[in-house]
């Protein structure tokens, strides 16, 4: 059990660390030295292994989605766009417990650091002046805002687990898509109970409403529809290398074209759209780009792919695979369990893919017997989300307590039960796959 401890033992390296409040990007990295050292690589060997991680098309290519991600967020917010979005879908959906729900998953399709504390003050407006408890505003803000993050491609957590896990963008999709329709259905949980006036229906809006917002939100469409475009002409123009969609090593520069170059050209385009549309001027567009908060955010990535890399070079999946097989810990549990501490540990939705899903693809290439990889993934993706969510670490969890001056039991009371919820629903859609696909 030498490998599984020294990994365990870097994971509670980094929820300590994180503990006292060392930045998360450094404490995943001194975990992955640790754990490359603990795992029998020479000081050197470690700093290799990083040096070639940050130096890798696949580390380079995701940079550049994320930063391109947060100032598309940046800038849409700087031009006013975020707002004349809120105002709209307040008149459309016209039932206030309604429109608490569903302005933070409206703004929650884009990925902002601590974004919950944007959507915040609309949940409360949205709520009127009616009494709800703070415990049940934070629940709501904090659970209606992640409700996108298991499929939604402008997540960074979803971009690097499809790159850590070789799959294609449109698979990774259409199977982890159910999983935000039972986020949805569970969350209704914690609108129950609410001031029946919170109910009430009000007058149909403005003729031209629907038009107006579907207007606002051209940012979010002209991404999406970039990238299909771009995908479908790449496979035209690029050959699939090894006759699938990534090289087997991940490092064939046409295989990460095929899987990174259609995002870029739909960031690309929204963000010159949206800067012009907008009105954004240089001066602006520099102080979007360098926001500390992207700089952070690229640190982040880069010290999850050191992460990755490292247990790679020390073969940490392999050797865990073996003890695991001699301990006979069933697959599908470690699936569970490894993402779930892992999303606990770092808050984060990159945090626990990078950490965790390296060693569990190696588990399912050391096993024979598991079939189609697909629902191991969901599986895994699911706990990883849900151990995020529970974490105090998280920073959305954080700000938006923070905004309605709650503590965290009151909000773990909302939506606990929630999460239980779509876990089980979760769980029964999950097995349902492992039976059709295997």
């Amino acid at each position: 059990m030498q490998a599984l401890l020294i990994t365990l033992g870097a994971f509670a390296l980094i929820l300590v660390l994180a503990r006292l409040r060392v930045p998360l990007p450094v404490s995943i990295l001194v975990g992955g030295v640790a754990c490359g050292m603990g795992l029998g690589m020479s000081f050197p060997s470690v700093l290799a292994s990083a040096a070639a991680a940050v130096l890798a098309p696949r580390t380079i290519a995701l940079l550049i989605i994320v930063a391109c991600l947060l100032a598309l967020s940046g800038t849409m917010q700087a031009g006013g766009q975020m707002k004349r979005i809120v105002e709209l879908a307040k008149l459309l959906l016209r039932r206030p417990v309604v429109t608490m729900a569903a302005l933070p998953a409206l703004i929650g399709m884009l990925p902002m650091p601590g974004g919950a504390l944007f959507s915040a003050p609309m949940v409360a407006s949205a709520a009127g002046g009616q009494t709800v408890p703070p415990g049940k505003l934070s629940a709501i803000n904090y659970w209606f805002r992640h409700v996108w993050e298991y499929w939604w491609p402008l997540f960074p957590g979803v971009i690097v687990a499809v790159a850590v896990t070789d799959s294609s963008l449109a698979s990774f999709f259409l199977l982890h898509f159910p999983l935000t329709i039972f986020s949805i259905l569970a969350g209704l949980l914690i609108l129950r109970k609410t001031h029946p006036e919170l109910h009430a229906t009000s007058p149909r809006p403005p003729t031209g409403t629907k038009r107006n917002l579907l207007k606002a939100t051209s940012s979010i469409w002209l991404v999406l529809l970039g990238w299909l475009a771009v995908k479908v002409s790449i496979g035209v123009l690029l050959p699939v290398p090894n006759g699938e969609g990534m090289a087997e090593d991940g490092s064939s520069l046409i295989a990460e074209a095929r899987t990174y170059l259609p995002i870029l050209v739909g960031l690309a385009v929204s963000l010159i759209w949206t800067t012009k549309a907008n009105g954004i001027g240089r001066a602006r567009s520099f102080k979007i780009w360098t926001d500390p908060r992207i700089l952070y955010m690229l640190l982040l990535v880069v010290s999850v792919m050191v992460f990755q890399h490292v247990l790679k070079d020390a073969n940490a999946p392999g050797r865990i695979s073996n003890e695991l097989t001699d301990l006979h810990v069933p697959i599908i549990a470690v699936f569970a369990i490894l993402p779930f501490v892992a999303g606990l540990v770092t808050g984060i939705a990159v945090g626990f893919v990078g950490t965790s899903f390296p060693i569990l693809m190696g588990l399912l290439a050391g096993d024979g017997q598991v079939g189609n990889p697909q629902p191991y993934i969901a599986l895994a993706y699911l706990f990883g989300h849900m151990g995020q969510m529970l974490s105090p670490l998280h920073l959305c969890h954080v700000v938006s307590n923070r905004y309605f001056k709650t503590g965290f039991g009151p909000v773990y009371k909302e939506f606990v039960p929630t999460a239980a919820a779509t876990c089980g629903m979760g769980i029964v859609y999950i097995a349902c796959l492992m039976v059709l696909m295997n």
